[in-house]
């Protein structure tokens, strides 16, 4: 793990050193040239000393708490975490989309299909009562139509 840090700090290195030299490159170029380039005006919250002490207080926070909260879990906890959090948040907004994208006849179909549910689901529990009480129901029915 030191040895991956190493290197990317090398890798940064390199890439400050190479922005430096185009960097006085352009100095040089635009000391030559006699034209008088207008600067880019000051942000005064960020040219304030409160913000920018503010700012590396909540960067330092920050960092604990990330050291604190990962602290115990291997690498791989870690990444396994995040792909369960990204297939989560996947899953969600897929479920968002096909929702949305639902045509009336599909909000139709599935209305159907949840009253026939419901009605199969009422008529065994009809029948779950005891048959002696089916029976004099039809009886009672039938009395009803003869008379």
């Amino acid at each position: 793990m030191k040895f991956v840090m190493q290197i990317h700090k090398l890798e940064q290195q390199n890439r400050y050193w190479e922005l430096q030299a185009s960097l006085s490159q352009l100095q040089s170029e635009e000391e030559n040239s006699n034209l008088i380039r207008p600067q880019k005006p000051l942000n005064p919250l960020t040219a304030s000393k409160s913000h920018q002490e503010l700012h590396k207080e909540l960067r330092m926070t920050h960092k604990r708490l990330l050291k604190v909260h990962q602290e115990g879990k291997t690498e791989l906890q870690r990444a396994l975490e995040k792909r369960r959090w990204e297939q989560r948040v996947k899953a969600s907004r897929d479920q968002e989309e096909a929702k949305r994208s639902r045509s009336p006849f599909h909000q139709e179909l599935l209305k159907r299909q949840q009253r026939l549910e419901k009605f199969e689901r009422d008529k065994g529990q009809q029948r779950e009562g005891p048959e002696f009480l089916r029976v004099k129901e039809r009886l009672r029915r039938t009395a009803v139509l003869d008379a």
